[in-house]
């Protein structure tokens, strides 16, 4: 009897050890079929992040046709630029809220220039020129960065200032991506990407590109904003001749490609383009704007002019 009950006690703790091992077989495996890219080690599984956690499902990565060059860090502009003649324009350093932005004037064609005013601001966020011609820029004052609105008279005294200016198109200085309109509508429009440039044909209606080329337009002084073109390589937005201009780079422009949209209704239509032959395209240190016929560009050390709408370009 003692003999037959240790047989079924030994036969019993075999049959519970192979039963054992093919669990701990099953669930050493699972974990290694689960691990995510990028994980350190082979046997772990990287803890999921929160965002992981609510989506499980991971976007296919674009292209790298389909996206921008990574090079080309357009967000915070460093220049602004606008023209009132074929021969006189206004161009700005924006600097930032710690360095104030430098303002000068040229009144030969971009030949030369010279320190126009005193610029208290940093970042300047927007040029403009009010209707009895005194210049105007928006930006941050003060350690908090805060918005401020300057005038200037043609000597560059300061005419007239607020912390609340109405009637303008400006970006926020303190967020370079918010877009405040004429009306105090506030708007990001440029969703996960950074604004490239902003531009303004009246009080109601601006456009934008953001760093993934998306052309944003609105037509209600910004209260909201639709996609109306693409254009991936765009490094400068400009305004002027009742069109909106754009600069960047293009593969069929070995130099800087220049396109004109009008606006018309709500609608954008693309206008002519043509190409600044052998101009550098040196992202962040570009800036377009317009008057009648004569466009400029500051690009890199120079400011070229055309004053046949980019058929020709004269170099100072």
């Amino acid at each position: 009897m003692p003999l037959a009950v240790l047989a079924i006690l030994v036969a019993a703790n075999v049959c519970l050890i192979t039963l054992l091992l093919r669990s701990q077989s099953q669930i050493t495996a699972e974990p290694a079929g689960q691990l995510t890219i990028g994980s350190t080690s082979p046997t772990q599984a990287r803890p999921a992040s929160p965002a992981e956690s609510e989506s499980p499902s991971v976007s296919p990565v674009p292209s790298p046709s389909a996206r921008p060059p990574t090079d080309q860090k357009v967000a915070l502009p460093t220049r602004l630029l606008i023209a009132d003649s074929a021969t006189s324009a206004w161009r700005a350093t924006v600097g930032d809220c710690k360095t104030k932005g430098q303002v000068e004037r040229s009144t030969n064609g971009g030949k030369s220039w010279k320190q126009g005013l005193k610029a208290t601001q940093g970042p300047i966020v927007q040029l403009g020129v009010e209707s009895n011609g005194n210049l105007y820029t928006v930006g941050g004052v003060g350690e908090e960065c805060s918005m401020g609105y300057i005038s200037y008279s043609r000597k560059g005294v300061i005419a007239g200032q607020t912390d609340k200016p109405l009637g303008i198109w400006s970006r926020d200085p303190k967020d370079p991506d918010q877009i405040l309109g004429p009306a105090l509508a506030r708007a990001t429009p440029c969703k996960g990407e950074h604004v490239v440039g902003l531009a303004s044909l009246s009080t109601s209606e601006a456009l934008i590109v953001c760093t993934d080329g998306s052309v944003m337009v609105t037509s209600n002084s910004g209260k909201s904003w639709k996609k109306a073109d693409e254009l991936v390589g765009t490094m400068a937005v400009g305004a002027g001749g009742g069109r909106y201009w754009v600069a960047g780079a293009d593969k069929n422009c070995h130099g800087l490609s220049v396109r004109s949209f009008t606006f018309t209704k709500g609608d954008l239509s693309r206008g002519e383009s043509s190409c600044a032959a052998g101009l550098p395209v040196t992202p962040g240190l570009i800036a377009i704007s317009a008057s009648g016929q004569a466009i400029w560009l500051w690009d890199g050390n120079e400011v070229n002019v055309s004053s046949d709408r980019g058929n020709t370009w004269q170099a100072p």
